[in-house]
């Protein structure tokens, strides 16, 4: 299944991405906004294309590639994960590449992510987890209707201090707000 916007497609992850997403795992600007999910070691492409494989036969994880309508380049990387069909709930994850920050894009990808989380599979709660200090996804998150639900204290280590993370979270009937 493809999902689009209007300047975006939501695809499936391919081994033939294993390149993009490795390229993108390793920018420091951006493993630097991603704080407790951060990694302290490159990773290779073989690496990627392991994760790729790995991932693919999960029922409980859905990724996919943002990738630009107009020249079919990749932008971005975004996931549902832990979904938990008895309780109707997953966890949203985010990357897009530096080159794209404020222009949108993953405020774009995340409503339509979210419509088809709560129109298609039935989902009643979409969280996520962010830096505390990351003002721009946060800032993109509330836009998209989640709201602040609790704090994780320090739990992870940024430039040699403990920080801490927010958890966020958006309702179906909250959605239905956004969507409007």
């Amino acid at each position: 299944m493809l999902i689009h916007t209007r300047r975006l497609l939501l695809r499936a992850v391919e081994l033939d991405d294993a390149q993009f997403l490795s390229s993108l795992i390793n920018d420091p600007q951006i493993t630097e906004t991603i704080g407790a999910y951060s990694l302290i070691y490159p990773v290779s492409i073989d690496e990627e294309r392991k994760w790729i494989l790995q991932t693919q036969s999960r029922t409980d994880e859905k990724h996919m590639i943002i990738e630009m309508i107009k020249n079919h380049s990749p932008i971005g990387i975004i996931t549902l994960k832990n979904i938990d069909k008895r309780n109707a709930s997953a966890h949203l994850g985010l990357l897009i590449g530096q080159e794209y920050w404020d222009k949108g894009y993953g405020t774009e990808a995340i409503i339509e992510l979210l419509e088809t989380a709560f129109e298609k599979m039935n989902m009643r709660r979409i969280w996520l987890k962010v830096d505390e200090e990351n003002a721009r996804a946060i800032r993109c998150y509330e836009k998209c209707g989640f709201v602040f639900e609790g704090v994780l204290r320090q739990d992870h280590i940024k430039d040699g201090e403990w920080k801490s993370s927010l958890i966020m979270s958006i309702l179906r009937h909250e959605f239905e707000r956004v969507k409007i």
